[in-house]
């Protein structure tokens, strides 16, 4: 398969230390803030009653990604998990190339239970994936863009993962024996847009104080008429729990004529932030 030439992300550092420090206490505050938006999430635009996979992210399952699935069927959308168990649990590459045919093998898999979806519903479905899942997620609206309605990603790292603070701590997780050369980072970036030019809606939603994927490598690149990213406050392990997440999530999902504007809204306002690029 060619990969497009990729230029580096020059802002590779990784989150502030205060930010990672801080991820598991910023989960329990989200997870129990859901009362001061629910007002808004009362208010959000209905569903049209399409289907929506939720994909997790590293090491990540199902019941990481279930309480976005049941807001998700409460707005009127037919949410299913992915199904394949936790995320990359059993990979242990010896180089990134090798994380990489992962990578392409799991998107298969991804892309054959859309497709069955598709012929089941008769009609595209939509991707939300957090954090390596939305990597999966963009790559497959590259190359199957006739299953695919729209995608959403929640704080994944497009660029560089020498910008994550796990970075380190996966070689060690696979006992160092992954070999990085900026080769195969190249490669591991680039293939995230490979497969053909992008023609489906992407909502990249990222957080200048996540502290497990640093900003700079935080927003999706491509067409701005299809790419859009947006910086939430919300903690890396929080997004798929974070009611301000949902909300942005639940105006996004519809028709652009029928959303209403969440930055005039007193609860978002403050804590949205529309990034150009």
């Amino acid at each position: 398969m060619s990969i497009p030439a990729y230029s580096p992300v020059p802002d590779l550092r990784p989150p502030k230390l205060h930010h990672s420090v801080m991820e598991f206490g910023r989960v329990v505050l989200e997870m129990g803030s859901s009362a001061m938006l629910a007002p808004v999430l009362r208010r959000l635009p209905r569903g049209d009653g399409h289907t929506i996979m939720t994909i997790p992210g590293f090491m990540g399952a199902d019941g990481s990604t279930a309480s976005l699935r049941k807001f998700l069927n409460r707005r009127g959308y037919r949410a299913i998990p992915w199904g394949l168990g936790r995320n990359a649990a059993q990979v242990r590459p010896r180089s990134l190339d090798e994380f990489l045919e992962h990578r392409r093998q799991t998107e298969e898999i991804i892309a054959a239970r859309v497709e069955q979806e598709c012929r089941a519903s008769g009609g595209k479905v939509s991707l939300i994936g957090w954090s390596l899942g939305g990597l999966y997620a963009v790559a497959l609206a590259h190359r199957y863009p006739q299953w695919i309605r729209q995608v959403i990603t929640l704080g994944t790292p497009y660029g560089d993962p020498r910008a994550t603070s796990i970075y380190n701590l996966v070689g060690r997780a696979y006992n160092d024996q992954v070999e990085v050369d900026e080769a195969a980072l190249a490669r591991w970036v680039a293939y995230t847009y490979s497969g053909g030019e992008l023609r489906v809606p992407v909502l990249a939603l990222f957080s200048e104080s996540d502290g497990i994927v640093g900003s700079g490598i935080a927003r999706c690149e491509g067409d701005p008429r299809y790419v859009r990213n947006m910086a939430v406050m919300a903690s890396h392990v929080g997004f798929p729990f974070n009611p301000l997440v949902f909300a942005v999530i639940g105006n996004h999902l519809v028709e652009p004529q029928q959303r209403w504007s969440l930055c005039n809204s007193d609860y978002i306002r403050p804590f949205v932030r529309q990034v150009s690029g």
